[in-house]
C-alpha cells in the first residue's frame, strides 16, 4: 500500500512540475498571441509525460507500437512521409531494450513465458532468414528491404509473451481494436458514400485503379493498403467481436462488440474480396470444434452448409455486385483470373525446381522491380505463400507454415482443455478463430506480412498460448474475493 501512494504521490508531483509551468507558458502565449509557442507548450508536456510513463510501464510503448501499427498506412499515404516501416523496427527494438533494462534492475519481467511453440519458431525462422543472405541468387539490398519477414514474427510474439502479464491488458488489446475496426469502417463508408479524397484518387491513379475499380464494382480500402488487406482484416474483427460478445459479462461491451462485429463484416464485403469470405467461414469452422459443444458444433455446421449452398448453388442476390463478386470465389476455375494465377504458379515452379531455399528474400512479385528485373519480379505472387515459397524456397513455406500450424493447433488445445474462465475462453478463443481466418485468406492474397496484419495477428496468436497464465489469475482472483467474502 505504501509503494501505492509513493508512486500516485510522485506521479502528482512529476505532473504538478509539468502543469503549472505549462499554464503560466499558455497565458502568456495567449497574451501576446503567439499560437505556436502555444501548441508547443500543449504538446511537450504530453510527450514528457509519456516517455516518463514508458520507462515506467514498457508496455505503453508496445501500445503505442500497436496504434502507430494500424494507422502507419494512412499516415504515409497522407503525409506523403516514407520511412515509417523503419520506425516502426525502432520502437520495437526500444520496447525490447526497455525490457532488458527492467529485467537486469527491477527483475519484474518472467521470463519463462516466452518459451512457447510460437516464439521457438518464430526464432528459427529469423535464423532461416538470416541464412537466406547466403542464397547465391539472392541479394543483400531485398534483403534488408525484407527484414520485417524475417523479424517481426519473433519480436513481436516475444513482447507480447513478456508484456502482456494481466487479463486487464487483453481486455484493454480488444477494446483498442475495436476502435480501430470502427475508425477502417468508417473511413471505407465515406468512400462509399462520399468519394474518394484527392490522396485517394492520386493513390488510385498510380496504378492501383486496376484492381479497385473493376466492370464488377468499386473495392473500398479504407486506410489500408489495399481492398485484399481491408476485407480480410474486416473477416477478423467480424470473427472476433462477434465471439466476444457472446461471452462478454459486462451487457454494454457484449451489444458494443456485437455492433463492432456486424460493421466489420458489412465493411468486409464492400472491400470486394472474394478471398476474405474464407475468413469468417474458417473461424465458425474451427469456433465449433473448440468451444467443445455438440450444440455450437451441430448450428455452425449447418450455417457454412448454408453459405456454402447460398454462393455455391443459388443464384439468390445475384444483381447485387458484391454477392455476385463474392459468389466466383465458390466456382473458381470460372474466374479468369484464378486460371492466370495457376499458370504464373506453374511457371514458378518450373523456374524453382531446383531452388529448395527459393530465389532471395524481397525477390518476388512486381513491386521489386526496381531492386532487380528477373522471372521472379514479372509475375505477380497474388498470395503470401506464393511469396514465401518463391523467396525462401519449399523449405522455407514448409517451415513456415509448420510453425503458425502447430501455434494454432497448440492454442487450440489451450482453449479446449485448459481455459475454464467463460469470458476469457470467449476472447481467446475469436482471436485463434479470427487470425486463422486471416491465414487461411493469406493464400489469396499476399497481406500477412504487411500493417496492420502481422502485429495483430502475432500479437494474438502470443496471447492464446499464455492462456493458462491468464487462467491462473483470474483463478486467484476469485479465491481472494472468496475469502474477503467468508
Amino acid at each position: 500500500m505504501q509503494n501505492r501512494t509513493g508512486t500516485a504521490d510522485s506521479n502528482i508531483k512529476i505532473i504538478n512540475l509539468i502543469l503549472i509551468p505549462g499554464l503560466i507558458g499558455i497565458a502568456l502565449s495567449l497574451l501576446f498571441s503567439n499560437v505556436g509557442i502555444m501548441i508547443a507548450i500543449v504538446v511537450i508536456p504530453l510527450l514528457l509525460v509519456l516517455l516518463i510513463r514508458i520507462f515506467r510501464e514498457p508496455s505503453t510503448l508496445f501500445f503505442s507500437v500497436f496504434v502507430l501499427n494500424y494507422f502507419i498506412i494512412a499516415a504515409s499515404r497522407y503525409m506523403n512521409l516514407s520511412g515509417l516501416s523503419f520506425l516502426m523496427d525502432i520502437l520495437i527494438a526500444g520496447t525490447l531494450v526497455l525490457i532488458l533494462i527492467h529485467t537486469a534492475l527491477l527483475r519484474n519481467f518472467e521470463w519463462k513465458y516466452t518459451l512457447n511453440v510460437l516464439t521457438i519458431g518464430t526464432f528459427i525462422w529469423m535464423l532461416y532468414c538470416l541464412a537466406e543472405i547466403y542464397n547465391p541468387s539472392g541479394m543483400v539490398k531485398a534483403w534488408v528491404l525484407s527484414r520485417s519477414l524475417a523479424l517481426y514474427g519473433f519480436a513481436v510474439s516475444l513482447l507480447a509473451s513478456l508484456l502482456f502479464n494481466r487479463y486487464r491488458m487483453i481486455r484493454i488489446f480488444i477494446f483498442m481494436l475495436a476502435i480501430f475496426t470502427l475508425l477502417a469502417v468508417i473511413k471505407a463508408l465515406i468512400q462509399k458514400h462520399f468519394g474518394f479524397d484527392e490522396t485517394e484518387v492520386a493513390w488510385l491513379n498510380k496504378g492501383s485503379y486496376k484492381t479497385h475499380l473493376l466492370s464488377t464494382g468499386i473495392r473500398y480500402f479504407s486506410f489500408f493498403t489495399d481492398a485484399g488487406n481491408f476485407g480480410s482484416n474486416m473477416g477478423c474483427a467480424g470473427v472476433i467481436f462477434m465471439i466476444c460478445a457472446l461471452y462478454m459479462k459486462n451487457k454494454g461491451l457484449k451489444i458494443f462488440y456485437a455492433a463492432v462485429s456486424i460493421a466489420a463484416l458489412y465493411a468486409m464485403i464492400l472491400s470486394g474480396t472474394r478471398g476474405s469470405l474464407i475468413v469468417p467461414l474458417v473461424g465458425l469452422a474451427l469456433f465449433s470444434v473448440v468451444i467443445k459443444s455438440r450444440k455450437t458444433l451441430i448450428t455452425g455446421g449447418i450455417i457454412l452448409l448454408a453459405i456454402y449452398v447460398f454462393f455455391a448453388h443459388t443464384d439468390i442476390g445475384q444483381d447485387n455486385s458484391y454477392i455476385r463478386r463474392m459468389r466466383t470465389a465458390f466456382t473458381p476455375t470460372e474466374d479468369a483470373s484464378f486460371n492466370v494465377r495457376k499458370n504464373n504458379q506453374a511457371i514458378l515452379a518450373e523456374h524453382l525446381k531446383n531452388k529448395p531455399f527459393g530465389e532471395g528474400l524481397g525477390l518476388s512479385g512486381v513491386e521489386n522491380q526496381n531492386i532487380s528485373m528477373r522471372l521472379t519480379t514479372t509475375i505477380p505472387h497474388d498470395s503470401w505463400y506464393v511469396k514465401i515459397w518463391v523467396e525462401t524456397g519449399a523449405v522455407g513455406l514448409i517451415l513456415y507454415l509448420g510453425i503458425l500450424l502447430t501455434a494454432i493447433g497448440r492454442g487450440a488445445r489451450i482453449i479446449m482443455f485448459k481455459i475454464k474462465n467463460r469470458e476469457l475462453k470467449g476472447i481467446l478463443a475469436g482471436l485463434l478463430c479470427g487470425i486463422s481466418g486471416m491465414l487461411a485468406s493469406a493464400y489469396g492474397n499476399a497481406f500477412w506480412g504487411q500493417f496492420p496484419t502481422a502485429i495483430i495477428a502475432f500479437t494474438g496468436l502470443a496471447l492464446v498460448l499464455k492462456g493458462e497464465y491468464f487462467e491462473k489469475e483470474l483463478e486467484l482472483k476469485y479465491l481472494q474475493e472468496n475469502n474477503k467474502n467468508t
